[in-house]
């Protein structure tokens, strides 16, 4: 069976049946900008605070296995 036998209608004329007070607006153009490059200081700040979290975990688990 035929998409015409079945009611199909394209798009644009589906579109023309609208008013135009009704229609959603197309989306608006977003750029595409490359990421911002991190500064070293923060990457060096954020492996910093990986290793003293690490180092404390490990803290805890030594005194709750050992500890008093």
């Amino acid at each position: 069976m035929s998409s015409i036998a079945l009611g199909y209608r394209p798009q644009a004329s589906v579109a023309s049946d609208i008013p135009a007070e009704l229609r959603i607006p197309p989306r608006p153009q977003v750029l595409q900008r490359a990421a911002p490059v991190e500064p070293a200081w923060r990457e060096a700040m954020r492996w910093s605070w990986i290793g003293l979290s690490a180092s404390m975990v490990a803290g805890e688990v030594a005194l709750a296995l050992f500890g008093p």
